[in-house]
Order: structure tokens, then C-alpha cells, then sequence
């Protein structure tokens, strides 16, 4: 056994139900029931009678929870020893996320929290993937995810924001084409798609233009749209703060995505993750407007 076997088998035993194990322990109610099968199954005996009322403890569960319980207490009496050592702010936080966040959103707040926090040595880390954490590459993760979806389940955060996207094109290609002109030759500067109409084009307000060219980047689209490239469908908290780049007439805010702020269930809550996720949160909240969408129109 190991110490998350140790902890689900704890809460299934103090609240007798998988729904309230689950909120407990930041996981799916699902993730509970296989799980304690599991931990079953491995040590070759029943822990749990199951009813429609919930978890019993067998009487070989009520053996195990004398000594899980001792486990417990040896580990919170060390985690109490070292919490002292952790509490003068100082170690390494690792972030991964998109470069788009970091750049866009996070810049200048890594730059006051590294100067309100000297002793604590951010490492950000530009990534795409969410599962970095699993494979403990990072301890936080900021994340891009469909708009209503979770997370994967093995990870615990908070939904950070909303955030819409909008279309976009340089002052000056709009002046170059009268885009209310079927006809002007305008263009939509194309991600990773093999129609020259995918789905986002035929949904904007101008569906009759083509999708040309692969930029399959957030970064590379803001500056294919900035050098005049063509129109492009970018985050609302990009294309708004670009001083060269308007929205296109008629285009509104549409929500798409959703920014969250994720860890690892299993890794240890020092003082200075406690932080810099507090710090992550305030700040996303202050930039709520931007990210949304809303602004002077």
C-alpha cells in the first residue's frame, strides 16, 4: 500500500459514502468505488460491505483502520515538523502553461510576485500538455480547456475564468479591403485546417472568405494578423490589447474556452504553491474584464 491507498481508505471509513469520500479527497465519486476495489483486490481480502446506504467497514476493514489510523498520525506529526521550515516562503515553484498566458496575462505579475517573494525561484515552463503534472514535470499548471469540460480527474483546481475570443484584423487591412465586399479578396489567416471553410469560418460574420495558410499558434496568428496577413479569430484578451488590431464590424465576443488553475493531489502543500496560487487567482480576477471579452466597444 501507499499513502493515497492509506487516505481514500481513511475517508471511505469516516464517511461511509463515495460522494462525500470524493469531495474529502478533491476526486471523482467514480475514481472512489475503483480505487477501494482495487485496494481490495490487491491485498486479497473485503474492507467494505456496500448498500444502498454506503461503505460498512468488514471486520477485516475495522483491523486495517486501527493501523491506518496510526499511519496517519506518524504522517501529520511530520508534516507538522517540517511546516515551520516551509512557512519563510523559499524553494521552487514550477509553472507550466501556454505561451499565450504566460506572455499576454501573466508577465507582469511574475514580475511583482518575484519581486514580493525574492526567496522563492519561479520556474515557468512553456508547455501545452495538462498531463505535465501526472508525470510530476510541474507543480502548478495554468491550462487552457474546452469551454465545460473538466479537467482530467486525477488533478485538483479551480476554473480560473471564461474566456472569449473575438475576430480581429490590422487597421490597415481593413483598409485595404472593404470586407462589407464579398469581392475585396480578404482572407482568414487559417490554423491546422484542411477545408479552406472550417466550422469557425462558416460561424464568423464573414463566412464567404477562405481560411489560407497553416499558423497553427496563438502567438503566430496575433502577428500574421498585426503584419496584415489577413483576419484572424483570436482570444479576446490578445486581439483587445493589441493596439494595432480591431475587431472586425459586426464581430462579438463568443466564450470558448476556460482557464484553470491545476495541481497534483499528491503533492505536498508548501507555503510557497499556497501562495502563488492565491497570487494566480487575485490576478486572473482583476483581468476577468479582458479575458471575458468586455470592453468600451
Amino acid at each position: 500500500m501507499n499513502w493515497d491507498d492509506i487516505r481514500l481508505f481513511l475517508a471511505l471509513a469516516r464517511h461511509g459514502s463515495a460522494r462525500k469520500a470524493a469531495e474529502t479527497l478533491g476526486i471523482s465519486h467514480t475514481t472512489i468505488s475503483r480505487r477501494a476495489e482495487q485496494l481490495e483486490a490487491d491485498l486479497g481480502t473485503r474492507l467494505f460491505d456496500r448498500d444502498v446506504n454506503g461503505y460498512r467497514l468488514t471486520g477485516e476493514g475495522e483491523a486495517m483502520l486501527a493501523s491506518a489510523t496510526k499511519a496517519e498520525d506518524a504522517l501529520l506529526t511530520a508534516e507538522r515538523q517540517l511546516q515551520g521550515r516551509d512557512a519563510d516562503l523559499s524553494g521552487e515553484v514550477r509553472l507550466t502553461t501556454s505561451d499565450i498566458i504566460a506572455m499576454f496575462l501573466m508577465m507582469e505579475d511574475i514580475k511583482d510576485f518575484s519581486e514580493k517573494y525574492p526567496r522563492i525561484d519561479l520556474n515557468v515552463l512553456i508547455s501545452y500538455d495538462v498531463f505535465d503534472l501526472g508525470r510530476r514535470e510541474a507543480d502548478i499548471a495554468i491550462r487552457f480547456i474546452g469551454a465545460g469540460r473538466m479537467p482530467p480527474e486525477d488533478l485538483v483546481g479551480r476554473k480560473l475564468v471564461s474566456a472569449s475570443s473575438c475576430f480581429y484584423a490590422s487597421k490597415e487591412y481593413l483598409l485595404s479591403h472593404d470586407i462589407s465586399d464579398s469581392a475585396c479578396g480578404a482572407r482568414w489567416i487559417g490554423w491546422n485546417d484542411e477545408s479552406r471553410f472550417p466550422d469557425w469560418v462558416k460561424n464568423s460574420p464573414y463566412p464567404n472568405f477562405p481560411a489560407v495558410g497553416k499558423f497553427n499558434n496563438g502567438m503566430l496568428q496575433a502577428e500574421a494578423a498585426r503584419h496584415g496577413i489577413g483576419l484572424a479569430a483570436l482570444p479576446c484578451f490578445i486581439g483587445d490589447a493589441m493596439s494595432e488590431l480591431e475587431r472586425l464590424p459586426g464581430a462579438m465576443p463568443y466564450a470558448n474556452w476556460d482557464i484553470w488553475l491545476l495541481s497534483h493531489p499528491d503533492s505536498r502543500d508548501a507555503a510557497r504553491l499556497r501562495t502563488f496560487r492565491k497570487f494566480v487567482v487575485e490576478s486572473f480576477e482583476r483581468k476577468r474584464a479582458l479575458v471575458c471579452g468586455e470592453r468600451p466597444l
